[in-house]
């Protein structure tokens, strides 16, 4: 029970510490490190959440540690002096089931039904297609060999990749040009080679994990913008500023004509430009360039800050995590319990306990051989016997 609570903490703790550095950084940064830095440092966020990387310093000091233990003896069992109440704890684990299974349980959900919707409103796209051949060109390109399906949905949406073993490019019924078209089929096979997806469902995992934490919203929400801009990014990163223009007029139009078309607030969470800034997404697309030797050397030291950051984070959480008082009690008194029964069954050569007073009264609690044993030490003068 303290173990699930020092790994819980300690992730959480190592999560929301990266994540708040990693916006400071790219705040007081301003824009000097690409969208692409600060997306890989926000998947490296979701990484402390998940993956308990206090672990490795453990593991590394285990020989240490060992040699601390037989110095020290008992005394390095329980270094924290504040504990819990096994109580106390269990009803923390309790609460944090509950919402772990209200949060599984309406994610999958609203997972579903967004699945059972589209597939009612939905169908491939003919193999002979305009649209298929522009999927088959920039596959090709783009060193793509996976199996990816175009589907065409009624429903009014704008573009999106969905489905990590079987993947599928929705896109809405509406006449889209072939020049747009052409841009958001890489924009969304971009989103696939940068496996996305898979980002997308840590993310979900972490959100379910520490449902208790604001800061793992704050890190949805952040790897969402910062997820669109760094594919804005890699797309446009060979595109003259023509090119660049009129795959920002894509974006816009994209967005324009979902408005029109849609009111729903739930399938409105599936577009790619959800609740994103445009004025600062247009800019950034348009001022992409290729980042000097300086910046990649900035962004390498602060990658490796803050991973050092979130390892020790997490590990001086785990070790500083109060201890279940419950579970401390139980091993004093399983001490003292030991103590008391060497204490009181020190063996006697006529295979009992030995006894130092007695009273007549007491026969009844003997065999008739260990009576006859305290008789004898009796008049020996090695028991004495009470009076009544």
């Amino acid at each position: 029970m303290n173990e699930w609570l020092k790994v819980l903490i300690a992730l959480s703790v190592g999560g929301s510490g990266v994540l708040l550095l990693s916006i400071l950084i790219t705040y007081v940064t301003k824009g000097s490190l690409s969208a692409k830095w600060s997306y890989l440092s926000l998947k490296l966020t979701l990484f402390f959440f998940l993956v308990p990387v206090f672990m490795i310093p453990e593991l590394l000091s285990n020989f240490r540690k060992v040699n601390t233990d037989i110095y020290y003896g008992s005394q390095s069992v329980h270094q924290n002096t504040l504990s819990l109440s096994l109580t106390f704890v269990q009803i923390l684990f309790a609460i944090w089931v509950v919402g772990v299974f209200i949060t599984s349980v309406w994610s999958f959900y609203s997972y579903k039904s967004f699945i059972k919707k589209m597939k009612i409103a939905s169908f491939l796209v003919p193999e002979e297609s305009k649209v298929q051949h522009l999927l088959n060109e920039n596959m090709v390109r783009m060193n793509i060999s996976a199996e990816i399906k175009l589907v065409y949905s009624h429903c009014n949406i704008s573009p999106f990749l969905i489905g990590i073993l079987k993947t599928f490019i929705v896109l809405p019924m509406y006449k889209i040009p072939n020049d747009e078209l052409d841009l958001i089929i890489k924009h969304e096979l971009t989103h696939f080679k940068k496996k996305d997806l898979w980002v997308n469902r840590a993310m979900l995992i972490a959100t379910i994990l520490h449902w208790y934490n604001p800061l793992v919203y704050l890190l949805q929400k952040e790897m969402h913008v910062w997820c669109e801009l760094s594919c804005d990014e890699e797309v446009v990163m060979k595109m003259s500023h023509i090119e660049r223009k009129k795959y920002g007029e894509t974006i816009l139009n994209m967005i324009e004509r979902a408005n029109e078309q849609s009111k729903s607030h739930f399938v409105g969470a599936f577009f790619s430009t959800k609740q994103m800034n445009l004025k600062r997404r247009l800019i950034k697309m348009l001022k992409v360039k290729k980042m000097s030797k300086s910046v990649i050397a900035l962004s390498s030291v602060a990658l490796l800050t803050l991973g050092s950051i979130g390892v020790l984070g997490s590990t001086l959480a785990k070790e500083n995590t109060p201890s279940v008082s419950k579970e401390v009690d139980q091993e004093k008194n399983k001490i003292a319990t030991l103590v008391s029964e060497k204490e009181n069954k020190t063996e006697s050569p006529g295979g009992y306990s030995e006894i130092s007073a007695v009273k007549l009264s007491d026969k009844s609690k003997f065999s008739e051989e260990s009576w006859k044993e305290v008789l004898k030490g009796i008049e020996a003068g090695e028991i004495i016997l009470e009076d009544e």
